[in-house]
C-alpha cells in the first residue's frame, strides 16, 4: 500500500517507488486506470490544451529576454512542390509544457528525482509510456467567483490546501488515486485580454523580478495533499503552479517539493477555459486525458501535446 505522505522520509517518495525509477507518481497511471479512465468519454468532444507555439505566451512572464518565441522556417524541398519546414530556438518550457525531473534538484541532496549512476531522469521516460487517464479539473477561479472572491489574475494569492480541497467538494468531484490534476486560476483569461504592447510592458526587464500571479501556495500541507490524492501529475493555467513572487527559500518551493522529492510532473501554461466552460455545462469535472512529451533523450521539459476527451 503507498504511504502517506507524514510517513515518507523529509517527505521524498524515490525511496518507496524504487532506487533509479524514472516515472515518480506516473507509476500510479496503471493500465487498469487508464482502461477504466476511457469510459469517461461520453460525448468525444475534444479540447486542445496546448498554446500556440512561439505565442503562447509572447514575451515570456519570466522576462522578455527568456525564452523567446522560435523562428519558424519553411522552404522548398523537391521542385516546388514538396516543402519541409524546421523551427530555430525552440525552447521546449516556452509554452504549455511540463516541467521533467532534471528541471530542478534537491538543495538538500543536490539531486534531481530518481537520479542515480544507471538512470536517466529525463523526459524520454515519460513519452515512452505517455501521460494517459483520468483527469480531474479544479477550477479555483469560478470557485472563488462564486464565493464572492474574484481572482485578480495578476495579483499574488495563494490557494492552500484547503481551498483545493473546498474546490472539489464544491464540483462535486473526488481526486483519486491516479488522477492527472488540472488547476485552473483564470491567467488564461486574463493574459489574452491583454494587447501587444500591454504583454511587453507585462514582462519583466529583469527575469528576478517576476510578476504577481496567483497560484498554489508552497506550503508542504499542499504537498502533503497532493500526495495523499494520488495525484499522478499536475498542471495549472499559470506559468509556475505556485505563486509567484516566491517568499521561500528554494528548499521549500512547491517545485522542490513536488519534482524533486515526490518524483511529481509540473505542467504550466495550459489552455484550461474552453475545458473549464464544458465542464461547467455538464456539471462534470472529470474526463479523459492524453499528454505525449517529446521524446529526446536527457530533456529537462517538453511541450505537453495535451488534450482532453470529455
Amino acid at each position: 500500500m503507498r504511504p502517506r505522505y507524514r510517513e515518507l522520509p523529509r517527505g521524498c517518495a524515490g525511496s518507496w517507488f524504487g532506487e533509479g525509477d524514472t516515472l515518480g507518481c506516473l507509476n500510479l497511471l496503471t493500465v487498469e486506470r487508464t482502461r477504466a479512465a476511457a469510459q469517461l468519454i461520453e460525448t468525444g468532444e475534444v479540447y486542445n490544451l496546448n498554446g500556440a507555439v512561439g505565442e503562447w505566451p509572447n514575451p515570456s512572464p519570466a522576462g522578455r529576454d527568456v525564452r523567446p518565441a522560435p523562428a519558424h522556417y519553411v522552404y522548398e524541398l523537391v521542385d516546388a512542390v514538396v516543402f519541409d519546414d524546421y523551427l530555430d530556438g525552440l525552447y521546449l518550457q516556452g509554452g504549455t509544457q511540463w516541467d521533467g525531473f532534471l528541471h530542478v534538484r534537491d538543495p538538500g541532496s543536490g539531486r534531481a528525482y530518481g537520479a542515480s549512476a544507471d538512470a536517466s531522469t529525463g523526459i524520454e521516460a515519460w513519452a515512452q509510456r505517455g501521460i494517459v487517464g483520468r483527469g480531474v479539473l479544479l477550477d479555483l477561479a469560478s470557485w472563488a467567483a462564486d464565493a464572492g472572491e474574484p481572482i485578480d489574475w495578476r495579483s499574488r494569492r495563494e490557494f492552500s490546501s484547503a481551498d483545493l480541497s473546498a474546490c472539489a467538494a464544491a464540483q462535486g468531484v473526488e481526486v483519486s488515486e491516479g488522477t492527472v490534476l488540472l488547476v485552473r486560476v483564470g491567467w488564461e483569461q486574463g493574459y489574452r485580454s491583454l494587447s501587444a504592447a500591454d504583454r511587453l510592458a507585462h514582462a519583466p526587464v529583469d527575469p528576478r523580478d517576476r510578476q504577481p500571479v496567483p497560484g498554489l501556495a508552497p506550503a508542504e500541507a499542499v504537498a502533503e495533499l497532493l500526495w495523499d490524492w494520488g495525484v499522478a501529475a499536475i498542471a495549472c493555467d499559470n506559468p509556475s503552479l505556485e505563486v509567484t513572487p516566491y517568499a521561500v527559500e528554494l528548499c521549500e518551493s512547491l517545485h522542490v517539493r513536488l519534482l524533486a522529492r515526490l518524483g511529481m510532473p509540473i505542467g504550466e501554461l495550459w489552455l484550461l477555459d474552453r475545458l473549464a466552460a464544458a465542464c461547467a455545462a455538464l456539471g462534470r469535472y472529470e474526463f479523459f486525458v492524453c499528454s505525449v512529451p517529446l521524446n529526446l533523450a536527457g530533456a529537462v521539459g517538453s511541450p505537453a501535446n495535451a488534450v482532453a476527451i470529455m
